[in-house]
């Protein structure tokens, strides 16, 4: 189980960390915004790195690197420099990218894909979801920030999507032990990718759909609460993903 919270955790820290400086390259994102972002990666790059184990852990390491430079530059009078939110979502894809090819057994490409849809689309919701609290005590704050946090949402929950299908085409069915539509249920394997597919990726997508109607709406408490749900669901999918990809292999 420590694995797989540690795998969840080093996600969801360097997604945050990915989106937040993708959003910082766009638009003028309230300080407070960013710190609290960046302090969250920090601390859950950090869980990561205790909980893992092996040379492995030096991805997490940079990630809390990187997330602590961004918390650094937060605390300064000033925009924030555009070199830093490019180096930023550089070294996460770079740091999802290594922690794949470090643990993956085979198919290195597949594991690279996995792990950096995985980070993507934790962040996009978390991040996304914070961002729609400031709007509750920023009420000048410019929509275009949440209406890009919702485009990052909607691209990485294809890329699940993507990523997914291609690991049961080469193969994830039969790690599974799914060969006919009653081992969703009989099998335990296909039990728990059934229970993944529905919070995980079935349900985003309608979610996320949902939230890109009531952000161009402007409708920023619906979207906010929308994303609330959104970010419970995928919390739990992807809990469940990392424990299929610890007991399979493949990045379901």
């Amino acid at each position: 189980m420590g694995k797989v919270t540690s795998l969840l955790a080093g996600h969801l820290a360097d997604g945050g960390v990915v989106v937040t400086s993708l959003l910082a390259l766009s638009h003028r994102l309230p300080e407070g915004f960013v710190r609290f972002c960046a302090a969250s990666s920090a601390g859950l790059a950090l869980v990561a790195t205790l909980l893992g184990d092996g040379v492995e852990r030096f991805a997490w390491l940079l990630v809390a690197a990187v997330a602590a430079l961004v918390y650094a530059r937060a605390r300064r009078p000033g925009t924030a420099p555009k070199a830093l939110a490019v180096t930023s979502v550089a070294v996460g894809v770079f740091a999802a990218a290594l922690f794949a090819l470090l643990s993956s057994d085979g198919h290195g490409w597949l594991a690279v894909a996995g792990s950096v849809s995985s980070a993507l689309l934790l962040g996009a919701v978390t991040v996304t979801m914070i961002l729609g609290h400031w709007y509750l005590v920023d009420t000048s704050l410019s929509i275009a920030p949440l209406r890009d946090g919702a485009f990052w949402l909607w691209l990485s929950v294809l890329a699940r999507w993507a990523v997914v299908g291609l690991a049961l085409a080469l193969g994830g069915w039969e790690v599974l032990h799914i060969s006919r539509a009653a081992d969703l249920v009989f099998s335990t394997r296909g039990l728990f990718f059934l229970f993944r597919s529905l919070t995980g990726l079935l349900a985003p997508v309608a979610l996320a759909a949902l939230v890109w109607q009531t952000v161009k709406i402007r409708s920023t408490q619906s979207a906010t609460g929308l994303l609330y749900v959104a970010l419970m669901l995928v919390l739990f999918g992807e809990l469940i993903s990392q424990f299929l990809l610890v007991t399979t292999g493949y990045p379901l």
